[in-house]
């Protein structure tokens, strides 16, 4: 599994907030389509107007747990 720090923004009624996670994949974060998927599932959680700032790899290889 690969281990990512994701940060995002959203609009709430208080205005433009920022939040972080950390997102467990089987599969490392390629494409645009990866960043779209990671979009769909934070606006599941209820946030609207969704932007992924960023994200990092917190280890650095492949691992099983």
């Amino acid at each position: 599994m690969y281990l990512y720090y994701v940060s995002f923004a959203h609009m709430t009624p208080a205005g433009l907030s920022v939040e972080s996670f950390e997102y467990r994949t089987p599969l490392s974060i390629r494409t645009g389509e990866d960043i779209d998927q990671i979009t769909k599932m934070i606006r599941s959680w209820g946030r609207s107007d969704v932007t992924v700032l960023g994200f990092s790899r917190l280890e650095d290889s492949y691992t099983v747990r």
